[in-house]
């Protein structure tokens, strides 16, 4: 009967008390939306901000939970949905990252490129003079052309077109013509005759020069209309494959992305739900006993009621997921007035242990780079000229070419720097023998020189290097002063220079250095009998000679703009001791050799050249004529410039 009498009494007080939690929920609830109204349009106007934007950050979240669903209903839509999608998330094409990289893809380079060699092709496949230029392009070419008719034939002096010869001059201007009727219309007939041949011939040349413009406009247009049509068709096949390949592999992503994510998120809802909701329990005496709800766990522990006796009723509450418990009332209660109980052993069953998912060793190889780099550089430009024997202006014909190569070899590893460079020119003219008019030879060298460098340094402190030099240079024909000489002023290795140096070179980025040797070696050679070793610094009957002095050099290369590129190379030489005249050279104007060149770059073929070369050396003796028409000799600025336009390809 006492048990009996208790347990009604704890379910009375409890039903009471649930009355009350469910009175005050109803009341809370009354208020619940506009208190939420007032803090979120606090939270969500710019004219009040947090004082503390952690408080802010947790009264935001507030804010959420109570305006969005509770995550047990979030999780239970989200595994429905789940279940009746096949993908989460898509991508456009656009959007994927490094499409080049992509295997197969074919890049805007490549079909830069391809279209450049479809360009070579079909205009090697076309000769010119092989395209026929339709005759309803030339109709009308008198009225188009400022061409002289007959009866103007005037015009051709008006005009100053053509001057009469100083015989028909003569004949017009001599007294005894001019008082014959019969001779001056003889006379007349002379000018009428020539002055109607020059408009004829100028007519026609007006005529052809149109013709040609003409032709070679429609050829051009021709040739150009075959390359942008292959190249249009080239450039739709390449555009469809990419977009196939773009597309199959997005998909291909897309589907390996999606089934990631829902094993994810299926993880991520596993978890969720066997998360723990934790409550605790209070008895009367302030015991707490902490239960932690959770899903798909099965565990029981047991807890005590007491009243204000220190009677104590067990009751075994057990697990049956985040929401729901059982509680059963232990049948062997001991209700002994202040006895103390048995504590009865508490058992939990443990969640089962997840997966420990271990990574997989990833084991990286950095790659193995060649300390070597070569690269080099080839161009070729020629440039001809005919004037017959009626040009008026006067002039030869000719023709010239001229051949550039450089190649560099370049080598750094740790401490170690060690630059070679290779560098050739050579410039011909040949002029056009005239009849009658014989001359020694009828080719003629204007540039003709070939230069070795090589520098091993090694490295001393952050741009600085310990640096040893060498540098060999001389020219490869007989050089004359003019046409006519018989004697050559220079032939191969006569001069040759040497020069060897010790020093410091300061190298702080790829496109600038400077190098100067306290102690350097310089030799000149001169090999060959023929040549007048003394206009090189020799003494007589000599063949090398050697100096002691100061090197100092300065390179600089540089991008001005995509398309052109400045190169230039600067060298002194301060002679330590004396020249052959007896004369001490430290303090006088040191040797220097400085050139520049300049590299319009108009397409991946086809470049001009710019090259401007100032040479100054005591050693050697120039010789030129003076106002007075004598002959003078000295030392002299050796300046050297040519401008051209040709041929480049880089190695």
């Amino acid at each position: 009967m006492r048990r009996f009498v208790f347990l009604l009494t704890v379910f009375l007080i409890s039903g009471l008390n649930l009355y009350a939690t469910h009175s005050a929920k109803r009341e809370l609830n009354d208020t619940i939306s506009g208190k939420l109204s007032f803090v979120k349009n606090l939270v969500q106007e710019d004219e009040w901000q947090f004082t503390d934007s952690i408080t802010g950050k947790w009264i935001k979240e507030l804010l959420y939970f109570l305006e969005n669903s509770p995550i047990d209903t979030v999780l239970i839509r989200l595994e429905a949905g789940l279940k009746s999608e096949d993908s989460i998330f898509y991508r456009s094409i656009e959007k994927i990252p490094d499409q080049e990289k992509i295997e197969g893809y074919i890049t805007g380079t490549q079909i830069k490129k391809q279209c450049e060699q479809n360009e070579r092709i079909i205009r090697n496949s076309f000769q010119a003079d092989k395209i026929n230029v339709p005759e309803s392009l030339f109709e009308n070419v008198f009225l188009k052309l400022p061409v002289i008719p007959e009866s103007e034939t005037s015009r051709m002096i008006e005009d100053s077109l053509v001057q009469l010869p100083d015989s028909i001059v003569a004949l017009m201007n001599d007294p005894k013509i001019t008082r014959n009727t019969s001779l001056q219309k003889k006379a007349d007939s002379l000018k009428n005759n020539f002055l109607n041949e020059a408009r004829v011939k100028y007519n026609d040349q007006i005529i052809k020069e149109y013709r040609d413009s003409v032709s070679e406009a429609y050829r051009e247009g021709f040739v150009q209309a075959k390359v942008d049509s292959v190249n249009r068709q080239y450039i739709n096949v390449a555009n469809s494959h990419n977009y196939k390949l773009l597309t199959q592999y997005n998909d291909s992503v897309t589907k390996n992305l999606n089934k990631k994510t829902f094993e994810t998120l299926h993880a991520l809802i596993v978890y969720a739900n066997r998360m723990p909701n934790v409550i605790t329990l209070h008895n009367l005496f302030g015991d707490k006993f902490d239960l932690s709800l959770q899903n798909d766990a099965a565990w029981y522990k047991w807890i005590w009621l007491k009243n204000h006796l220190n009677d104590s009723i067990g009751i075994k509450v057990e697990n049956l997921d985040k929401q729901n418990i059982r509680v059963v009332v232990d049948e062997s209660v001991n209700l002994s007035r202040l006895t103390a109980k048995k504590t009865v052993e508490i058992r939990e069953v443990k969640t089962n242990r997840k997966n420990v998912q271990k990574l997989i060793k990833v084991t990286v190889k950095d790659p193995v780079l060649s300390p070597w780099k070569f690269q080099g550089n080839a161009y070729a430009g020629f440039t001809q000229t005919y004037i017959n024997d009626y040009w008026s202006q006067g002039g030869k014909s000719s023709a010239s070419a001229l051949t550039t190569f450089s190649y560099d070899m370049k080598y750094a590893k740790n401490k170690i720097k060690w630059d070679s460079n290779f560098d050739l020119k050579l410039g011909l003219v040949y002029y056009i023998p005239d009849e009658g008019n014989e001359t020694q030879r009828n080719w003629h060298k204007n540039t003709d020189n070939f230069e070795l460098n090589t520098r091993f340094g090694y490295s001393a402190f952050k741009k600085w290097y310990y640096s040893a030099d060498a540098n060999f240079k001389s020219q490869l024909f007989d050089g004359y002063k003019n046409v006519n000489d018989v004697d050559p002023l220079s032939s191969f290795l006569s001069p040759a220079y040497l020069t060897f140096s010790a020093g410091m070179e300061y190298k702080p980025n790829k496109t600038f250095g400077t190098f100067v040797a306290p102690v350097s070696l310089k030799t000149t050679y001169v090999t060959d009998p023929d040549i007048d070793e003394t206009k090189f610094g020799l003494n007589e009957g000599d063949t090398q000679r050697t100096r002691i002095g100061l090197v100092g050099k300065l390179d600089y290369i540089s991008k001005l703009l995509d398309n052109i590129t400045l190169k230039t190379k600067n060298s002194i030489f301060v002679n330590y001791g004396f020249n052959t005249d007896g004369e001490w050279q430290f303090l006088k104007l040191p040797d220097f050799d400085s050139e520049t060149t300049i590299d319009f770059k108009v397409n991946q073929f086809i470049s001009t050249q710019l090259n401007i070369h100032f040479v100054y050396d005591k050693d050697v003796e120039s010789t030129w004529t003076s106002a007075d028409n004598v002959e003078m000799k000295g030392t002299r600025l050796q300046v050297k410039e040519f401008f051209t336009l040709g041929i480049s390809y880089r190695l």
